[in-house]
């Protein structure tokens, strides 16, 4: 069975850079956005000179060439159906799927055709776009609570297809655009609301997004009652004081579920800065930050032996690829001085 135990054992962390332990090393992110292109994005659109269709094309072309430079070989990621269909097809390591509920008076969340799906839209929509999860949920954006009846059919087609439903689990920004979300309730991310839906829905492949910061308490006693229950590490770790994810980190391993714990990155443009956050953290050791960067993915999300070697040979022979574009360049480089 391959895990982070198995792996070319290298110098502890404290002997390498960042760069030599990224070295073979494949990434699942857990926590991508896939929304409209940002004329607004210094990314993929310097100047703000694009827009429209080649603005949509743009940031979908920024996104594949960031997972490949960050080494990620799989992604969970959520959009509009509009947008969750294109990067399906986009790209294979995407898993895509919809956000929900989406609003018409959010931005973000263009095209929302519809606020809440049917149980047979549903089914349709999964059944012939090749989508393969949900989330990540809005339902405290919107204001009603994750038991609310114009949910269940996502809860049910996530269950009946075991697709990877992201669950926004944290009491997010202390402020929201108003006119955009005018009845937010931070308070409906706890996941302890979330027991009924596990009882109703008990074979949910759900996941805690954004643990570290408020509800971490409620995260783990979550996770303790049902051992199919996940989290993420995302966006907290990065733009919160150290001091505020730490010690719930630390609470997380003490309490035996530093194996349910996923990388994620959320924001745009931030791949490498979570996983360099991962990297830092002194008190664990290789394999457990081998493990939040991809074993522990995997496991959550089902991949075979044969996945997890393939996903590992991918990465090394990008590598080797790139080792030889370098050093092709330097020969062209030598003898253009001679």
């Amino acid at each position: 069975m391959l895990s982070a135990c198995c792996l070319l054992i290298l110098p502890t962390v404290n002997a390498q850079t960042f760069e030599q332990f990224m070295r073979g090393q494949p990434v699942i992110d857990v926590h991508l956005h896939l929304y409209r292109g940002d004329a607004k994005s210094e990314h993929y659109n310097p100047g703000g000179l694009q827009n429209g269709a080649t603005l949509d094309s743009l940031r979908e072309a920024w996104l594949i060439e960031t997972l490949d430079r960050n080494q990620v070989v799989l992604a969970i990621g959520g959009g509009s159906v509009k947008y969750a269909k294109e990067y399906a097809k986009a790209d294979t390591r995407i898993w895509a799927g919809i956000t929900f509920p989406c609003s018409k008076q959010v931005a973000r969340d263009w095209p929302c055709e519809k606020e809440f799906m049917t149980l047979e839209e549903l089914k349709e929509l999964y059944a012939n776009h090749n989508l393969r999860a949900m989330g990540e949920t809005l339902f405290n954006y919107y204001g009603i609570p994750p038991t609310d009846p114009r949910l269940d059919p996502y809860w049910a087609v996530a269950e009946a297809l075991q697709l990877p439903i992201g669950v926004h689990a944290d009491a997010g920004p202390n402020k929201v655009n108003e006119r955009e979300r005018p009845n937010y309730r931070p308070d409906y991310a706890d996941p302890e609301l979330l027991r009924p839906v596990l009882e109703k829905y008990p074979n949910l492949k759900l996941y805690l997004m954004h643990y570290g910061d408020t509800y971490s308490q409620q995260a783990l006693a979550l996770m303790r009652d049902y051992p199919g229950v996940y989290c993420d590490i995302s966006a907290i770790s990065l733009y919160q004081p150290k001091e505020v994810w730490e010690p719930n980190l630390r609470m997380l391993y003490a309490s035996r579920l530093g194996d349910r714990l996923m990388f994620g990155s959320d924001f745009e443009g931030t791949i490498e800065d979570n996983l360099r956050v991962i990297y830092n953290i002194g008190w664990l050791n290789e394999a457990q930050k081998r493990d939040i960067m991809y074993f522990n993915a995997a496991r959550f999300l089902g991949l075979s032996e044969s996945e997890k070697h393939l996903h590992h040979r991918v990465v090394l022979s990008k590598m080797q690829e790139q080792r030889a574009k370098m050093e092709e360049q330097r020969v062209k480089n030598k003898d253009g001085n001679l």
